[in-house]
């Protein structure tokens, strides 16, 4: 294995070590010598890995103290690696409420943009990924897929940069949550995933053809409504 390879194991493997407890806020990591011996790699690639670890604050170094993983709360999260660390370590309840809090902050205003801003080829590639949408709807993989794409063409519709680069940045991330939130939803509450399939296709044509009408308030209202109803279904799985 190059050195390139194994560093970027390393860095997932503790990674992933530190995101699901195995090493907790606090912990003192061992010094570089024996994470070497223990992992099999060269000291260089140790470094680099905790160079990694904490350019995404996960860990801080001390002369004092050592290496010490620090408080989830200082975690760079929207790190793709973070955040595909925290959902791969076991989805929480609690983790996937966050995810669409945070598409509740961002998601209504750039619906209510695009409602505004769009152009006639916006509105018609939105009506193509809702269809693609709604025939994607028995293949689990390929509805997460296409619900992605279907709001993110709503999002490049409100021709605002700094909302796309943050879309951009946070792109792999969504789509992995909308997996991962459709998997888990389907393993923990088959009966309220199952029964909510048609319901959950009318949630996306009001808010296409809200977006479609050109009508800013009712496409934030139906995008915020959406999303209430996701954290609904996400509440009410069983544990």
């Amino acid at each position: 294995m190059s050195p390139r390879n194994l560093s970027e194991q390393l860095l997932h493997d503790l990674g992933m070590e530190i995101v699901q407890g195995d090493l907790k806020p606090g912990d003192i990591l061992p010094k570089v010598e024996a994470i070497s011996e223990m992992k099999g790699v060269s000291r260089t690639v140790v470094r680099e890995v905790l160079k990694g670890l904490s350019a995404r604050r996960l860990i801080e170094s001390s002369t004092k103290i050592g290496t010490m993983v620090k408080d989830r709360s200082e975690w760079q999260w929207w790190d793709q690696d973070v955040l595909s660390w925290g959902l791969n370590s076991g989805v929480t309840r609690e983790m996937l409420l966050q995810l669409n809090e945070v598409r509740l902050a961002i998601e209504p205003a750039a619906v209510k943009l695009a409602a505004m801003n769009a152009t006639d080829e916006d509105l018609k590639c939105i009506r193509e990924c809702f269809k693609r949408l709604e025939d994607s709807l028995e293949d689990d993989a390929e509805w997460a897929k296409c619900d992605y794409e279907f709001h993110n063409s709503i999002l490049v519709a409100s021709h605002n940069e700094l909302m796309l680069s943050l879309i951009k940045t946070l792109h792999s991330s969504l789509l992995q949550s909308r997996q991962t939130s459709i998997k888990s939803l389907k393993q923990t509450h088959h009966n309220t995933y199952t029964e909510s399939n048609t319901e959950v296709i009318q949630w996306h044509k009001a808010l296409m053809e809200a977006v479609c009408a050109r009508d800013g308030g009712l496409a934030y209202q139906k995008m915020h409504d959406l999303l209430l109803r996701v954290g609904q279904l996400i509440e009410n799985a069983d544990s």
